[in-house]
Formats: C-alpha cells, structure tokens, sequence
C-alpha cells in the first residue's frame, strides 16, 4: 500500500480516530487505527474499543491499494509534529515507512485482518438534527452525567425524540438536567435511547466542525451519526476538502431512571436573580467552603439571598445577592458546585429557582423555559 495525504487530512483523519482507540486494553490491536485504501481513491481510517467506533473516508492520492494498521497515538503524533506538505505512507509487509518533507518515520504495524470488524449503518432510518441545537443540548447536560461506571443507567445521557421535540436528560444521583428543544421542522421520529458518557463525549467534538446537517440512526443496539466534516480548509479557488464520518456508540441497555419523578411540582418559592451575581458569589463564599463537601447555606429573605459557609478548620465567608423574591424567609444548604455546575451552563441574564422546603430539592429553569436543574440539598 502506498497513500499520499496532506499533512492537515492526515491530521484531522487521526484527530477523529486516536481519541477512540483504546490504548489500556489487552489487545493491542484496539490501540491501533485502521488505514485501508478504497477502489474509488479514497482512504478509510477507522478505530474501535468495541463499544464505540468511528471510521471516516478522506480525500488521499492512492498509489498502491492496501491495508494496514498503526499505532494511533503515535501515529498522530508524529503526523502533527511533521512540516507542512504532503506526507506519504508506504507499507512493505508489516513495516510502515511514514515520510514528509525531511522527516522519515519507520513503524511497525500489525495485519488489517486481525481488526475488529466497525459496525455498518445498511439499513438504517436517519433523521437530520442541526449540529447547533444538539451541540447546545450535549452542553447543556452533560456536566451531570454520572462517572460512576459500576452504574450504567446513569453513566450516560437518555437522548429521546417525541414528535417535534427533542430532549436530553442526565443525573448522577445529586443533581439533574433536563433540556427540551421545539422544533419547527416535521419528520423526526419516535425514539428514546441512552447513549453511554464517552459517546456523548465524542459526539460533542464531532459536532464542532462545519455547519452540515448531523444524521442520526439507531439499530442492533447502536445508535449511528453521521455528517461530512471538514478536513482540509479551503485554499485560493479551491474549497475546502470534506470526509464523511461515521461515529458508532453501543447504547446502553440498561433503562434510565424515570425522571419526571424526581422533577418536583408545585414549589412554592419562586427565586429571579441575576445568573452571573449569583455565579460569581457561590465561587467566591466556596473557596473558604469545606473541600469534601463545599457545603454552602441559602438565606433567603425579602429581596436578597445570603450565601455563607463556615469551615472551622479555615474560617468563614458570606455575600449577600438582590433577588426577586417576597415570600417568607428560609434556610437550604447545598454543595456549591452543583449549583455552579448548572449556572455555568445557562446564557440568560437571570435564572429563576424554585424551592419549597429546606429537605426539598430545588429546581434552577431558564427564562425560556427550556431547561431544567434539579439540585439536591444537604444538610449545613
């Protein structure tokens, strides 16, 4: 096999790929990127952990069909490292003469056909989804996706779609994000799926390049996304170079729990403040805050909240916030990077809070009403 790529194709191609191989298991053939040249010119790169895989076909100059195996991580790195120019990949047996400019690189690779096979879409029914509106959902939720992988049902995000709505939803057992999207456009189908926390991840960094239309599908137990991204930029009158890309996520099969249960209803507390005053205080009062806990109390009265926290063993801090707000005056303690972690997320100017009692969760939504935040409280 012989293949010629740009240094910023062949970069990008391995950008999209080493992320996904698996350099910590057993086998060492998951740590490896599949390099395999197509009849029509083209070359597929291709990666896997058996739970998720990606493969890509990128614009190449093919001298001599074949296949083969690399390193990854390696791989990327010495193609990042190489000058800019056009750089050839040469393979003689299971030797890989990797070369560019003055730079000359001879790895070892192990046979294509020893690679687990990538699951392939067939059939699938694809939907379209704006890049924008699920970039914005996956940004919105993921931050409270359980890492506790021992627990599968919350080790990933419940992705449904409900006529003209999409939805996201996530918890780790403390806190939980809801978001709902209304769409003008008809044609999306009925499906709920839980996609596992390293695929939301790899989903997200798929979908920062370019602005193409995101095709998702589901089959076997896999969910499938697929658009063109950009892998070389447009130079004089020529456009930019595009490759289509695969992302394929083994979904969970283990059911989310019903979260409309853990949503309360009918808070009687209602809270307006100003998102960033509210942000910028609960970083200051925290930094004096318990480090196991960073336990944070709520004083809630007419027109202001006080945040305060007191930590014997460094000392104790308090700022006080406008708020909208006339009901009676409360006490609720929180741990302070949940409720950061939720306020982060937002771009509204103001953020409403709705509370009930001081064992109560509280619910954070956004002025449009698009998303919702439950925050477990903790006694102080």
């Amino acid at each position: 096999m012989e293949i010629v790529l740009s240094k910023q194709c062949f970069s990008s191609a391995l950008a999209r790929t080493s992320s996904i191989s698996d350099r910590k298991s057993s086998m060492q053939i998951l740590s490896n990127v599949l390099i395999s040249t197509e009849p029509n010119g083209n070359v597929q790169f291709a990666a896997t952990d058996l739970n998720l895989s990606a493969n890509g076909v990128f614009p190449a100059e093919v001298k001599k069909q074949g296949e083969i195996t690399l390193p990854a991580r390696t791989l990327y790195d010495i193609v990042r490292s190489m000058p800019e120019g056009m750089i050839t990949l040469k393979v003689d047996g299971d030797a890989v003469e990797v070369s560019g400019g003055r730079s000359n690189f001879k790895l070892l690779g192990l046979p294509a056909e020893d690679f687990p096979s990538i699951p392939e879409p067939g059939d699938v029914e694809f939907f379209e989804v704006d890049p924008g509106v699920l970039a914005d959902m996956i940004d919105k939720t993921a931050f409270s996706i359980s890492s506790d992988e021992t627990r599968p049902h919350i080790n990933g995000a419940l992705f449904q779609g409900d006529g003209k709505v999409l939805r996201m939803v996530t918890t780790d057992g403390h806190r939980l994000s809801k978001i709902e999207i209304k769409l003008e456009q008809s044609g999306f189908y009925n499906f709920s799926m839980v996609i596992p926390n390293k695929g939301i991840g790899e989903i997200k960094r798929m979908l920062d390049d370019g602005d193409d239309m995101v095709l998702i599908g589901a089959k076997d137990g896999s969910v499938f996304i697929k658009r063109d991204v950009e892998v070389e930029k447009a130079m004089d009158d020529e456009p930019a170079k595009k490759a289509e890309f695969v992302l394929v996520s083994k979904l969970i099969e283990s059911e989310f729990p019903p979260y409309e249960q853990v949503i309360p209803k009918g808070q009687d507390k209602k809270v307006i403040v100003d998102r960033n005053k509210l942000f910028d205080a609960l970083k200051r009062v925290s930094v004096v805050s318990s480090d196991r806990t960073l336990g944070v109390k709520f004083q809630l009265t007419e027109g202001s909240v006080e945040i305060s926290t007191d930590n014997p063993s460094i000392g104790e801090g308090s700022e006080i916030v406008d708020v909208n707000y006339d009901g009676e005056a409360m006490e609720i303690g929180f741990n302070a990077r949940y409720f950061i972690d939720v306020l982060n997320v937002l771009g509204d100017e103001e953020v409403i809070i709705e509370l009930a009692g001081y064992l109560d969760p509280a619910v954070v939504k956004d002025i449009a009403d698009t998303f919702v935040g439950v925050v477990m409280p903790m006694r102080i």
